[in-house]
């Protein structure tokens, strides 16, 4: 049976009504696994040591919790395709993309939350992002169109079904997310990414719950630990 991941972006308190709203619609929609994508002091104004009821939650869903960056904020205009403003590794050096995921990882920790996988905002990574990610202990990562297995260095093509969330680009990624649905049917991994901002728009949340009611009719649920833990299907690349 074809695997799907569903991961919710962006858990942070600063969008505390966004992630509990994107919690209750996995119970609704009868999705019983998937990842909490948390950024540990998003864009600098929302600190998850300032917020213990909002850890205490995350910790109540007892999902998978995956690093997401650790300010959600940086890059450059060549990231303007992906993003405004949140490719936070795009232009970090080694050292720089070291220290930023080693505060991450102490402040999840020292919050009793422990993460071995790692997802780049924006799906943007660098040169150094891998050998640091591997040097401080996480076990995977994942990019826009594929995962990668740190310690085996297996790849697993896994193409991503989410919405944007600028004013143009929003509006075209609501017609495309069902044709993409469809154009994925084949794909052996595929991924739902629900960003906590699509909660404040109740088209996306409409669609979301059509296309997380389907998932799970089609394909079983699996987290980014699973995924490697079982060494990977036999549609894993060896390689990058």
């Amino acid at each position: 049976m074809n695997l799907a991941l569903v991961e919710i972006h962006d858990v942070s308190p600063y969008y505390y009504k966004e992630t509990l709203q994107a919690i209750k619609l996995m119970s609704l929609c009868g999705i019983k696994k998937y990842s909490l994508l948390v950024v540990p002091n998003f864009w600098g104004k929302a600190h998850l040591y300032e917020h213990p009821e909002f850890v205490d939650t995350i910790l109540s869903t007892k999902q998978e919790v995956v690093l997401h960056g650790c300010y959600h904020k940086g890059g450059s205009i060549k990231d303007i395709l992906w993003t405004s403003g949140e490719g936070e590794f795009s232009n970090l050096n080694l050292m720089e993309t070291y220290q930023r995921i080693e505060e991450g990882k102490e402040i999840i920790e020292a919050l009793g939350i422990k993460s071995d996988a790692f997802v780049p905002p924006a799906w943007i990574g660098n040169p150094y992002l891998e050998d640091v990610l591997y040097s401080l202990d996480f076990k995977v990562v994942a990019y826009r169109d594929h995962i990668k297995d740190l310690e085996t260095q297996l790849v697993y093509t896994s193409p991503v079904i989410t919405f944007s969330n600028r004013p143009i680009l929003s509006w075209l990624s609501i017609g495309f997310a069902p044709l993409l649905f469809r154009a994925f049917k084949r794909s052996k991994v595929i991924r739902l990414a629900l960003h906590t901002k699509d909660f404040r728009d109740k088209r996306k949340v409409k669609l979301w719950r059509v296309l997380l009611s389907k998932i799970k009719e089609h394909r079983r649920l699996i987290s980014y630990g699973e995924l490697i833990r079982q060494g990977g299907p036999a549609f894993a690349l060896q390689g990058v």
